[in-house]
């Protein structure tokens, strides 16, 4: 009867001390757990980045520095691309039957390259004059919403997405339609405007050989080019 009692008492102490810790142990490892950013919710926003190009111009690319596009973002997030012309702003990639180009928009982690080929052959490069555009919009849509969410690069006859557009009467390819579409789902968040700098390619330094005795006799060495 008395071992009875022991081990009751012992029980009973183990229950009265153990159970404080195990409810201090939970709540710290939910506090933990809200504290990781992999437990976070995710955000509703569309990040929206501006760069001005016309320094890049005239050419057939250009390259333009983004830090937004991480590894995560590349691979998680759809993004999507406008051209902004004298008159419109419009969605990559597209064609100008007007002045005869295609212009192809290809993303990596921390850069966006842009091309202008020939809508005659789709090969030759075409040289965009400095006047005819002006920025390039960048959209990154974080949002979660079905409504925006989702592959962006399927036909518009395939995708959900665009058949949803099409039946709000959103046009793709306008800017400020699907801008202002955004705006009624998600936040807008404006990253900046940029101001794209053409790099400029410093000359290699050329090595001059030493002239040997045999080539250099009876030469006088005038100039160097």
């Amino acid at each position: 009867m008395l071992s009875l009692t022991i081990l009751w008492t012992l029980i009973c102490a183990t229950i009265i001390i153990g159970y404080p810790i195990y409810l201090f142990n939970k709540s710290s490892s939910i506090m933990d757990s809200d504290m990781d950013p992999k437990h976070t919710m995710p955000s509703n926003s569309v990040e929206l980045l501006s760069f001005d190009i016309r320094e890049q111009l005239p050419g057939w690319s250009f390259t333009l520095d983004v830090p937004q596009i991480t590894e995560e973002v590349l691979y998680n997030n759809p993004i999507l691309f406008y051209l902004e012309s004298e008159n419109s702003c419009l969605k990559l990639p597209l064609n100008n039957s007007q002045l005869g180009y295609r212009a192809s928009v290809y993303k990596n982690v921390g850069k966006v390259y842009v091309t202008f080929k020939s809508l005659n052959d789709g090969v030759s490069n075409f040289y965009v004059p400095a006047w005819h555009l002006s920025k390039l919009k960048i959209l990154i849509i974080k949002s979660k919403d079905k409504r925006i969410y989702g592959d962006w690069t399927e036909k518009t006859n395939a995708s959900p997405i665009h058949k949803g557009l099409s039946k709000a009467g959103i046009n793709i390819y306008d800017y400020e339609d699907m801008l202002g579409y955004f705006s009624n789902i998600a936040t807008i968040d404006f990253k900046g405007h940029f101001i794209a700098k053409r790099k400029i390619k410093r000359p290699r330094k050329v090595r001059q050989k030493a002239l040997s005795p045999v080539s250099s006799h009876g030469h006088e060495l005038r100039s160097v080019g």
